[in-house]
């Protein structure tokens, strides 16, 4: 009897012995396996940031090319022309940016944020209603500018349409004329913006802030530059600026 019972016992064992060498043979296996992909995606990784920056690089170079083999038109282009001729790259703000926007705007509007902040005011080229965003605006060699560091906005289309803005800060208001800024004269405009105002625009260029102003020349295209032009309106004494009559009020 006891003869009996000892083969038994052995098979158990044995069976046993078996199913834990077989556990621990596919719990090595399941752990090769999350090592194998957790190399994958690394690598995967690594791929896509070295096609990330080779894309950049190519685009760089490409736009080089564009700029040295573009041929100079017969007729002088307009600004609006010259506004549909350029690149239609648009950075679109997401739900927290524009909940951002309509918050700050409403700070400046009532007199509020720093000296550059201003809230900039666009008649709609369809609806014609008028449309308001906050903005920096860009103190340069005398002369004040407006940086679309999105791209082709919105307010962007509408000024070129509309060819006037207004800016507003409390109870100061004033409308400008506008002129849309060539490709050639942006580098040292663009490098200004970016070197003044790094804190919040940084994210929508590629340059990182103290680049020198050549290596904006392949990014022109993809930010709208106005200058603005205060407007003359005749006065008894002689044409004023209307900011100036209205610093004198």
């Amino acid at each position: 009897m006891a003869n009996d019972v000892m083969p038994a016992r052995t098979k158990i064992c044995a069976r046993i012995s078996t199913q834990a060498a077989g556990a621990l043979a596919v719990g090595a296996i399941a752990v090769g396996a999350l090592a194998v992909g957790a190399l994958a995606i690394g690598r995967l990784m690594i791929g896509r940031a070295r096609i990330r920056r080779l894309e950049i690089d190519e685009l760089v170079v490409g736009r080089l090319y564009v700029s040295e083999t573009m041929t100079t038109p017969n007729a002088p282009m307009t600004d609006e022309t010259r506004a549909r001729k350029q690149s239609a790259r648009f950075n679109r703000p997401t739900i927290f940016d524009r909940f951002i926007n309509k918050a700050f705007g409403l700070l400046v509007g009532v007199g509020l944020g720093r000296r550059h902040n201003h809230l900039l005011q666009v008649r709609g080229r369809k609806s014609g209603r008028t449309y308001s965003t906050p903005i920096n605006v860009l103190d340069l060699h005398g002369k004040r500018y407006l940086v679309a560091a999105r791209g082709y906005t919105d307010w962007v289309r509408n000024a070129v349409a509309s060819g006037t803005v207004s800016l507003r800060k409390g109870r100061w208001s004033h409308e400008f004329d506008i002129r849309l800024v060539s490709d050639d004269e942006k580098p040292e405009i663009l490098k200004s913006y970016l070197d003044r105002y790094r804190l919040t625009v940084q994210r929508y260029f590629l340059l990182p802030a103290g680049s020198p102003g050549e290596a904006f020349l392949p990014f022109t295209r993809d930010y709208p530059v106005f200058e603005l032009i205060s407007r003359v309106v005749p006065d008894g004494d002689g044409e004023k600026s209307q900011e100036e009559k209205s610093k004198k009020a």
